[in-house]
């Protein structure tokens, strides 16, 4: 009898991968009761970058028009994505904030529709309705009274633009390097969220309900968070080139699920609606990626 195939390695790169990104919601949820939510990101793309210029520094010269052209182009997006959820998280739950930041998977069919006039797949279609009746529930609101605070909206912004560079990303990557592509990024968001960060002043933070962490931890976080920004950066462009991005999405679907344990460690929890919410927002992160016509190669259990 022949044993069971076990998972690629890319797949547990992704995996991995959506653990991480779980675990930076109650990180940066902490350290933003210290610190500007904008200064934050500064901080931690500006590690990040400082990182994979010191890896990249023998191909730098190899630099291309193109590679800064693009990764300037979905760096603002990428800065718009990332400073958008980290002001919705000084009064959105982290657990909360990252399903509702998963709502990015569902919106990239909608936004290539009216952009592209791509018509998007009856299930993808499917997918946008059951996203929004997970939002509904997701947020602590009724069916029949829709009211959502500054900080949803504001996260809910971020996923727009976390959806419009993916779209961006799969029209501006062919002929790229994804690795100095992704350090033009992430110089860009570091500089972008930090002259935002002296432009637009933010009031002080509401009351937090998790414990605030010290102006070492806080340094602490920065260092790890932006060690972590970097080996996503370059594990995402290498496991991708070696997976289907339907697979690759699919995986990610695990990313809120990680947060909402991690966040529970912390305090925090949801009502059953609210679970129940969660659940409808990854399966529409998984009927987007659905094609009626050539299905999405299933994960194979080990």
């Amino acid at each position: 009898m022949r044993a069971p195939k076990p998972l690629p390695k890319p797949d547990y790169v992704l995996m991995f991968m959506t653990l991480l990104w779980g675990g930076t919601f109650i990180i940066t949820r902490n350290a933003l009761t210290l610190i500007n939510p904008l200064l934050f990101i500064a901080a931690r793309f500006g590690v990040a970058a400082l990182l994979l210029f010191t890896l990249l520094r023998p191909n730098l010269l190899a630099l291309r028009k193109r590679d800064i052209a693009a990764g300037l182009l979905i760096g603002v997006t990428l800065c718009f994505g990332y400073g958008l959820q980290a002001i919705g998280l000084r009064s959105v739950a982290s657990a909360q904030s990252s399903f509702l930041t998963a709502l990015y998977v569902p919106m990239v069919p909608l936004i290539e529709f009216l952009a592209f006039r791509r018509r998007p797949q009856p299930v993808a279609a499917l997918g946008i309705a059951v996203a929004f009746l997970g939002l509904i529930l997701v947020s602590g609101q009724n069916l029949h009274r829709l009211h959502l605070a500054l900080g949803e909206w504001l996260t809910l912004g971020g996923a727009l633009a976390a959806a419009i560079e993916i779209v961006l990303i799969s029209r501006l990557a062919k002929g790229t390097d994804p690795r100095r592509m992704a350090l033009v990024e992430l110089v860009s968001v570091s500089l972008l969220a930090l002259l935002a960060s002296f432009l637009l002043p933010l009031p002080h933070p509401p009351a937090q309900t998790i414990p605030t962490i010290s102006r070492t931890g806080l340094a602490l976080s920065i260092l790890v968070m932006g060690v972590a920004t970097a080996f996503i950066m370059v594990a995402q462009n290498w496991a991708q080139s070696l997976v289907s991005a339907n697979r690759a999405t699919i995986i990610y679907t695990m990313e809120p699920v990680w947060a909402a344990l991690i966040g529970a460690t912390f305090g925090e929890s949801f009502r059953a609606a609210q679970i129940l919410g969660a659940g409808l927002i990854i399966a529409s992160v998984a009927l987007s990626q659905w094609r009626s016509s050539a299905p999405a190669e299933p994960i194979t259990p080990h």
